[in-house]
């Protein structure tokens, strides 16, 4: 009786120790998937004034489409790389479309993220250079060591600078928007004269989809192989479904800092704005929170550059990484804004084409 009873006992702690590890890793998913979303754009405000402030009071509507549309695509392309076992994404689109076709988007689709990675630390360099006074060359130096060094580290490097970096997002923008409905004065005319929005339920919905497929197909370079390494269809399925949560907490949670801060719109980061109203330690977090966001979205590019290396020859992604952040720092140092302005547009075919896919999926015969 003792013996069954301890057996019973042991069972149940193995039983807690596998539910409390598939929640840490659904957690950590859930990290990879926001903190691989997020960039610059995003918590500067700009991309959500562009695609849900312009919408008028439909933009809150349009909001909750945008998540549930994270919850389902985020899983769905996750569950794609884990039921291909694509390593990456330039493995699923050849899959997917083809040799040729897929030869194609795979060319557009390393384009766009060397034209994004070069960006990206352009802003990183330009970032210590106006706010902490370091020449431009020191800070992005600094942020492709840094990128780098993530970067050896493999996917798991990748997750947990983003189980860092992610709750740290959340949480500044959560504070952002709670001392703003506190201290911000909103408009007397309400969303209508907030933003001088369409307000067309029609327009604020494609908006949605046009903003969930275009941050869907920019996080699939991470997402197929993160998909292909867990191979836990339960995790996975959280992971997505915690990592839309975020993503439409935050979106929801700049939108209402925006509304009590109108006068922010004019400009082109409007979140620094508001950083700069609080001032003191809030605007330094602000741009701590900044770099981080850089930093994320850079580890996340390179890594699905570096993903279709052959993985039988580790020294291969670790020559390209070097490369490719070496080519993006002399790059940054040109300007890449009308490249990743066609990078963009390219990139907007990709991802209809990628929700397509997941629309109708691919079956291995």
């Amino acid at each position: 009786m003792f013996e069954l009873a301890a057996l019973d006992s042991r069972r149940e702690a193995e039983g807690s120790s596998l539910s409390t590890g598939r929640f840490w890793r659904s957690f950590q998913v859930g990290c990879t998937y926001v903190g691989t979303v997020v960039g610059a754009g995003f918590a500067s405000g700009r991309e959500i004034l562009q695609f849900f402030g312009h919408a008028g009071p439909f933009g809150y509507g349009a909001i909750a489409v945008a998540t549930a549309l994270f919850a389902w695509l985020g899983y769905r392309v996750m569950e794609l790389g884990r039921r291909l076992r694509a390593g990456s994404c330039f493995e699923a689109n050849t899959i997917l479309f083809g040799r040729y076709l897929g030869g194609l988007f795979n060319a557009v689709y390393l384009l766009m993220l060397f034209g994004i990675t070069a960006a990206m630390l352009a802003g990183a360099g330009e970032l210590f250079r106006e706010r902490a006074g370091v020449p431009f060359f020191y800070g992005g130096a600094l942020t492709v060591l840094i990128t780098y060094w993530t970067i050896l580290r493999g996917l798991d490097g990748v997750m947990r600078a983003n189980t860092v970096i992610a709750p740290l997002l959340v949480g500044f923008v959560l504070y952002a928007t709670v001392s703003s409905i506190f201290f911000g004065k909103p408009p007397a005319g309400g969303a209508e004269v907030w933003f001088a929005g369409s307000g067309r339920p029609l327009w604020a919905l494609l908006s949605a989809v046009v903003y969930a497929a275009f941050n869907i197909g920019l996080a699939a370079g991470v997402l197929i192989p993160l998909g292909c390494d867990m191979q836990d269809p339960v995790v996975l399925r959280r992971g997505a479904m915690l990592g839309a949560g975020g993503l439409g907490v935050m979106v929801l949670a700049i939108l209402v800092t925006l509304y009590h801060h109108p006068e922010a719109v004019r400009f082109q980061m409007p979140m620094a704005f508001v950083a700069q109203v609080f001032g003191g330690w809030f605007e330094a977090l602000f741009v701590l929170v900044l770099w981080g966001e850089i930093y994320s979205t850079l580890v996340g590019n390179v890594y699905a550059m570096v993903a279709q290396m052959p993985r039988e020859r580790p020294h291969y992604p670790r020559i390209a990484a070097a490369v490719i952040l070496l080519l993006g720092f002399v790059c940054s140092h040109v300007g890449f804004a009308n490249l990743v302005a066609y990078g963009y547009t390219a990139f907007g075919v990709v991802s209809v084409m990628l929700l397509l896919a997941l629309v109708w999926p691919y079956r291995r015969a």
